[in-house]
């Protein structure tokens, strides 16, 4: 069990889960509408929003982590913390531009900057953790 446990824990293993779930978070927000289950609860997208970006910003923070044997400089946190903020702003642009049925949301590109804030958080919290 521990085996598989730090086999999860490479940088490797993390580099090839942070593009995988890049790829199907960006493929999730570029389909149609008419594709997706809608349910009338007026702030469930936005909370969709806010998870999804809590855990893409966690996740890349994770392998930048790991990847430098469990250590991190803030530089690289700022940086991470910019693209997935960045990212969000791409996707609502890009919903607008290529897509006839998603439009561009303001209050979107705010719940993905709450939750990549909450993904720096949560891995400050991991970090800490594990440091003590």
């Amino acid at each position: 069990m521990i085996q598989h446990i730090k086999r999860l824990s490479e940088p490797k293993t993390i580099l090839f889960i942070g593009v995988i779930y890049t790829l199907l978070i960006t493929g999730f927000f570029l389909l149609p509408t008419t594709k997706i289950t809608l349910i009338n609860i007026s702030y469930l997208d936005k909370l969709a929003h806010v998870l999804i970006h809590w855990a893409f910003c966690f996740i890349w923070l994770w392998y930048f982590f790991l990847n430098d044997k469990c250590h991190i400089s803030v530089k690289i946190v700022f940086v991470t913390l910019l693209m997935c903020f960045f990212y969000g702003i791409l996707i609502e642009v890009s919903q607008h531009c290529f897509t006839a049925t998603r439009k561009f949301d303001l209050y979107d590109i705010v719940a993905n900057g709450i939750g990549s804030l909450m993904g720096l958080l949560f891995f400050q919290i991991v970090k800490y953790k594990i440091n003590h």
